[in-house]
Parts: structure tokens; sequence; C-alpha cells
């Protein structure tokens, strides 16, 4: 096991003591919120009225929600780069359990 895998373990038996069994999934899901909120403004893809934001994450699929189709055309077309710099920006982060393989979008109103 490495020393990301052992510290992992340790934050998740923390949590779990602490605040219950849900509170490891609960971090994993935020660091991809994070994550995912840090890609968008890196990548210049949230501007003025135009959002999105991760809803879910379900069998490594993230689900996100954007504000407007266009933004959603323009995410799903860079699809594979967001997951992978989604998990990148992920590495070493105490909590990151999930690794994303896909991302599904839709367009909704609460995205904003």
């Amino acid at each position: 096991m490495s020393g990301r895998d052992e510290a992992g373990v340790v934050v998740q038996k923390a949590l779990a003591a602490s605040m219950g069994p849900g509170a490891a999934e609960q971090l994993a899901l935020a660091q991809v919120r994070l994550a995912w909120t840090e890609v968008m403004a890196e990548g210049r893809l949230e501007r003025g009225p135009f959002t999105s934001r991760v809803t879910r994450v379900s069998q490594g699929t993230a689900h996100v929600e954007a504000s407007d189709a266009m933004l959603a055309q323009e995410l799903t077309l860079r699809g594979e780069a967001l997951v992978w710099a989604v998990n990148q920006r992920m590495k070493g982060r105490p909590g990151a359990t999930i690794e994303l393989r896909a991302m599904a979008v839709s367009v909704g109103r609460g995205a904003a």
C-alpha cells in the first residue's frame, strides 16, 4: 500500500469514527467538486452567466449540470480532457478516493 493509500485509509477511518459512515464519501465528493471548480476556472469555461457543477458521482461517472445548452455542448466535447484534468487535480489530496472515468452533462436551472 502506498503512502497516499495509507493516508486515505486513515482519513476515512477518522471521519467514520467522528462523523459517521457516510463522511468519507461526502469528503470524496467534495474533492471532486473542488477539483471541477478549479478546472473550470483554469480553463475559463465559466464566464458570465455560464456555470456548471458536479451534482453526483456514480460508478466513476461525474454527473454535471450546466446552466446553458451551449456550455453543456462544450463540456461534452471536452469530456475526456476534463475527466483527466479533474483526476490530476485530485491526486494526493486527502480523502480524494474517487477516480472519474466519464462524465454525463445535462442542462438545468440549478447549476447557477
